[in-house]
């Protein structure tokens, strides 16, 4: 019998750092504000990252719903560029390295990209092994981007792919297509609608 699993990953709301360009995976920082959204999202599972600005834009859309946290949903650790933007690391050489090639240099301090890979492959593993067929997870850019760039029906580099604050997108595969690691079936954009009322 063929089951179907979706998965749709939210991008947080934007933060302060956010808007002023800073790298901040594990800074905990809180979003800029709170927004009166409306959807029509059903999730028979919603997850975060355990940072504050993925569960504050969770708790935001599913103000209703039991909300678990991972930590293997964070963004990727950038060490020593943490709170930094590029105006301030582009004449720092390991930042260049970094720049230049992320999948065999890491940010001093910080996390290897094979780390991060295994990180959410694992995450994934946790997902497809339930029951649910819908699970939301809220997450970071970084996050979605690998995902889209392993995943998603279209084959596009992992910079190429973005989902802006506040968006997010809807992978639909097998539960066998995922549990072979083969890309989806099909991608759908989410967008949430500013409430006019309250």
């Amino acid at each position: 019998m063929v089951r179907h699993v979706a998965i749709t990953c939210i991008r947080h709301f934007v933060t302060k750092e956010n808007e002023e360009k800073r790298y901040i995976g594990w800074t905990n920082v809180p979003i800029v504000k709170k927004p009166n959204v409306s959807h029509s999202l059903h999730a028979d599972v919603v997850i975060t990252s355990d940072l504050l600005r993925c569960r504050q834009t969770a708790y935001v859309l599913f103000p209703n719903h039991v909300i678990e946290c991972s930590y293997r949903w964070r963004e990727l650790h950038f060490g020593d560029f943490e709170g930094k933007t590029y105006a301030e690391l582009q004449t720092v050489e390991s930042y260049r390295r970094w720049i230049d090639d992320p999948i065999h240099h890491s940010p001093p301090n910080g996390e290897s990209f094979r780390h991060f890979q295994g990180r959410i492959e694992r995450a994934i593993d946790d997902l497809i092994s339930r029951s649910a067929s819908h699970t939301v997870v809220v997450t970071h850019g970084g996050v979605i981007r690998y995902l889209l760039s392993q995943y998603a029906p279209k084959t596009r580099p992992f910079w190429e792919w973005h989902v802006p604050f506040g968006e997010g997108v809807t992978l639909y595969n097998t539960r066998e297509r995922w549990k072979e690691r083969k890309r989806c079936i099909s991608l759908a954009a989410v967008r949430f609608k500013e409430s006019e009322n309250g």
